[in-house]
């Protein structure tokens, strides 16, 4: 009996708009100051300084140089850390693509768990435990929008599998 394979690379493609399109946190600058939004790769903030557009290798720069320290530096490492999960993540699910197995998608489902665990570890970092304090607030949407798209995997693993009719004995 073929053992059970994924339908489709849906897992793949979902991943890989939350990795480079969707934001996962929408944030104000402190005292409104400003406002953008926050993917996986990349920040994009409208301030009065002016629009920026800046990818998470800049943030790392920033950190290294001693631009950012403190809070705001731990924030930036401990998202570049959940991006590096969900990169992996979502490399593994584009390898796998159709011949994923059960023990994948659990992989995959613990890949996409740790991410939003960094991400909102990050959130409450710069933003504190209520994601509102003096540095802003944050709306980590697109976060929660991940983690349900891991229980839902987790919960109706089912429908992305085969079910394998034969004669085969159990």
């Amino acid at each position: 009996m073929k053992p059970d394979t994924v339908r489709t690379g849906i897992i793949a493609a979902v991943l890989c708009i939350f990795l480079f399109f969707l934001p996962l946190q929408c944030f104000i600058i402190g005292d409104d100051l400003g406002l953008g939004i926050q993917g996986a790769v990349f920040r994009y903030q409208m301030a009065a300084q002016g629009n920026s557009l800046i990818p998470i290798t800049y943030e790392i720069g920033y950190i290294t140089s001693g631009i950012y320290s403190g809070k705001t530096a731990l924030s930036v490492i401990l998202w570049a850390m959940g991006t590096i999960v969900l990169v992996c993540t979502t490399i593994f699910s584009l390898i796998q693509w159709n011949q994923l197995n059960r023990r994948g998608l659990i992989f995959i489902i613990i890949g996409i768990t740790c991410s939003c665990m960094l991400y909102l570890a990050s959130c409450v970092v710069r933003y504190g435990p209520l994601f509102s304090s003096p540095s802003g607030t944050s709306l980590p949407l697109g976060i929660i929008i991940l983690a349900m798209f891991a229980g839902f995997l987790y919960f109706y693993q089912d429908l992305f599998f085969e079910k394998n009719t034969g004669s085969a004995e159990h």
